[in-house]
């Protein structure tokens, strides 16, 4: 071979060579760019993926929360209803007690007045408390027209100061068609006076003179209080003596003194406003209470009662009596000297009817309760929508050991459950009074003197007197 051969094959050869490690360089390129593409595309791939799962982790959880949202509220939902319908009969179960449910059977003819043992005296307007004064033979009266119920936020007091104030008024019962006085108040510096239920106290003072002590609850309409007033009757006056006031008087009905300076009343509601007062009834809600004054300070003794209205003390001062409007009850408590002035439950007498107030007959310990034996009627007629409404008087009887009145259960045994052994009745429940209203509508107090009832009415212009007849 030629030297000039020789030259052309090794050019040859080193294009060969030259090309192949151009085309290595190109493959190793086009390796590179391929893997570079392949990790871009596994990479998008890895990040889908990772998207995926991060949108379906999403999705579940979000799935997961629209599960327990609607569970939460059809939870609520079912709390509502079910409290709806709790709310609905516990207002029917109201309902049926005071519109529905029967009251007691009434075993007198209608009306003493028709009969012509009743006629009307004393025409001041709304009698609603009556204290009987044995000593000087007077009847004191609490007088208020009670016009401004129908603008007032309240439904015992006013809510804003009115143009007339109520009185204070005597009334001599010695005399049958004796006419009223209205007494003078001295020293009083108030100019709100409405006055409500009442106490008559007597006491000797350190000259021995016998004092008449007035506990007076006044529904004035800057906040309910109690006035003490001391009568004179040489001039038919009632001198101004002290204010107490407390937070615990919420809707005062009535009052009992115990001595000169202590005392309990009733709270008929446990709310003041009149729609709280509404809800109250409506529901059946037993929000009344008792209060004791210790002549310092105020103390809720009792709680949870259903409306109580009137109040009353034993003549032997060692029991206390509580007229339930809505229980149809008058509830019987032991006394204590707790200096909170604790009381005891002794026994529930059931009257049958709405009870209004209470009084006492100082000497026989017996009970004259006044009521209402239809509530629609006695709600129509306070409303306004009634003209009258029925009148009740019962006299409920403190029996003498001998003449306790054993009781027998209709209950049979049954297993564990034996028939129950019931205590006698140590009082017995007598009807003295029933009107249709055409006389005294609503009575609202009793009071018994000397054969004589004294009938008074917060919705009456007059007072009422019966002569019992001999039998009762």
């Amino acid at each position: 071979m030629s030297e000039q051969e020789q030259k052309s094959t090794l050019r040859n050869r080193r294009t060969t060579v030259e090309d192949a490690a151009d085309d290595s360089d190109t493959a190793t390129t086009t390796a590179t760019v391929s893997s570079s593409k392949a990790k871009t595309k596994e990479a998008k791939t890895k990040e889908t993926k990772a998207s995926t799962t991060t949108a379906n982790k999403k999705g579940s959880s979000s799935t997961t929360n629209t599960g327990v949202e609607p569970q939460k509220t059809s939870q609520l939902r079912n709390l509502l209803l079910s409290l709806v319908i709790a709310s609905l009969g516990v207002v029917l179960m109201s309902a049926y007690n005071k519109f529905v449910m029967p009251t007691r059977e009434i075993t007198i003819e209608q009306s003493i007045g028709l009969q012509g043992n009743c006629f009307q005296i004393a025409n001041i307007p709304g009698p609603a408390a009556i204290e009987i004064d044995d000593r000087d033979e007077l009847a004191f009266v609490s007088s208020d027209d009670r016009s401004w119920k129908q603008s007032s936020r309240f439904f015992h007091r006013p809510s804003s100061k009115t143009e007339q104030n109520g009185g204070i008024y005597t009334l001599p019962l010695s005399q049958k068609h004796g006419s009223p006085k209205e007494c003078k108040l001295k020293g009083y510096a108030y100019d709100d006076f409405h006055p409500a239920g009442m106490s008559l106290f007597q006491f000797q003072d350190d000259t021995k003179a016998w004092i008449n002590r007035l506990f007076v609850i006044n529904h004035s309409h800057k906040g309910d209080v109690v006035e003490l007033f001391d009568y004179s009757p040489e001039s038919n006056s009632l001198t101004f003596v002290k204010r107490i006031e407390s937070s615990l008087f919420v809707t005062p009905k009535d009052i009992v003194a115990v001595d000169q300076d202590r005392f309990y009343l009733t709270n008929q509601h446990g709310m003041a406003i009149k729609y709280g007062r509404v809800v109250e009834d409506l529901a059946g809600l037993a929000l009344g209470s008792v209060v004791y004054y210790n002549g310092k300070e105020s103390f809720k003794v009792l709680e949870s009662l259903a409306n109580p209205y009137g109040i009353a003390i034993s003549p032997d001062a060692s029991q206390l009596y509580i007229s339930a409007f809505s229980d149809r009850s008058v509830h019987v408590y032991n006394m204590t000297e707790d200096v909170e002035g604790e009381l005891v439950h002794d026994v529930d007498i059931w009257v049958g009817n709405h009870v209004d107030n209470l009084s006492v007959d100082k000497h026989s310990g017996d009970l004259y309760v006044a009521s209402h034996p239809s509530y629609s009627t006695y709600l129509r007629h306070h409303l306004g929508y009634e003209p009258q409404s029925p009148s009740h008087v019962v006299k409920i009887e403190k029996l003498s050991p001998e003449n306790y009145i054993d009781q027998k259960s209709t209950q049979p045994d049954f297993y564990f459950f034996p028939t129950p052994e019931l205590p006698p009745l140590k009082w017995e429940v007598k009807d003295l009074f029933y009107s249709n209203g055409e006389d005294i509508s609503a009575t609202t107090v009793a009071a018994y003197w000397s054969g004589d009832l004294i009938l008074g009415s917060s919705t009456s212009h007059h007072l009422l007197r019966c002569s019992l007849r001999m039998d009762q």
